[in-house]
């Protein structure tokens, strides 16, 4: 694998840039020594932002994963109790890949890692999962003040499907060649400041946020068109850092739309949150974070505990 060092690991002309933005990516991948799957994901991403392994995972490791979710509600029926929504549904679950050997099979997948493994240009490993019962329903957004690295853009989406979603159930849905418009995050951060110099750090950077995301629905129709992903069990969706996505509408809000969102970097590249992404300055990455553990072959990060999260 690692002998496409010499072909991908060259700087970019712009440091914040992946490889796959680069003018000349699609070339690239066509010389490169990688399965053809890897380079139809590379050629999507470069082209859409948005690529679907078809029947990566295998059914029956899905559905454990599904079980291990109601063995870890019925041994923690209080917490669960806790953690519902409006609507009496469970609320998103962080980290549950440390707490299911079937999610961290899921998350560490060779097949799924080694194409990761090719469109960062190097070794790819786990920071974080969410594992949803229903979708999100969430507006349009990007990930990257959540996910802030130094290079920039160095994380991968990779959405993997535990049941069939249907329409009612509230598909994933993307704008299609989203990922290339830019939003500073330091302007929107430095006016929010201005505006309101009294404010605690939190709540200026709450606001930021805010906003940020405000340009991004406004501004993302006119790049691209929004799709409806048609995505079924075993499938693994992964989508570029600055893409545009989030959940459709549900028809029908009680319709499960099991899945696991599993958040990948470099082995060598740490991810932030939105403090770091509208405040660090200079070259250099912040500080580390988060120390390791090792599963499969591949590094996890000792990044939070198994928790609902609204």
């Amino acid at each position: 694998m690692f002998g496409l060092k010499s072909l991908l690991r060259r700087p970019p002309a712009r440091p914040e840039a992946l490889w796959l933005d680069e003018p000349d990516a699609l070339a690239r991948v066509e010389r490169a020594p990688v399965s053809e799957a890897a380079k139809q994901a590379a050629r999507d991403l470069i082209v859409d932002g948005f690529t679907v392994l078809r029947g990566a995972i295998p059914g029956e490791l899905c559905q454990q994963v599904i079980d291990d979710y109601a063995r870890y509600g019925a041994e923690n029926a209080d917490y669960v109790a806790a953690n519902l929504d409006e609507l009496a549904r469970e609320k998103r679950l962080v980290n549950f890949h440390h707490w299911s050997k079937a999610e961290e099979a899921i998350a560490t997948d060779a097949g799924v890692m080694s194409v990761l493994d090719f469109l960062f240009g190097e070794r790819a490993c786990v920071y974080t999962s969410l594992t949803f019962k229903y979708g999100t329903q969430q507006p349009i957004h990007r990930d990257t003040p959540h996910f802030a690295t130094w290079p920039g853009s160095r994380f991968f989406g990779v959405w993997t499907a535990l049941e069939d979603t249907p329409p009612e159930a509230g598909p994933l849905m993307y704008v299609r060649g989203g990922h290339r418009f830019p939003v500073e995050p330091r302007p929107v951060f430095e006016a929010v400041q201005t505006e309101h110099p009294d404010w605690t750090r939190e709540d200026q950077l709450n606001l930021a946020l805010d906003r940020w995301n405000g340009l991004i629905i406004q501004q993302a129709p006119d790049h691209g068109e929004l799709v409806v992903a048609p995505i079924r069990r075993g499938d693994v969706a992964i989508w570029h850092p600055q893409l545009p996505h989030g959940g459709s509408p549900a028809q029908d809000p009680t319709r499960t739309r099991w899945s696991v969102v599993v958040h990948c970097a470099p082995e060598g590249v740490q991810v932030h949150q939105h403090d770091r992404f509208f405040t660090h300055a200079g070259p250099g990455a912040p500080p580390d974070r988060y120390r390791f553990r090792e599963a499969h072959g591949r590094k996890i990060a000792l990044a939070g505990e198994v928790a609902y999260q609204a």
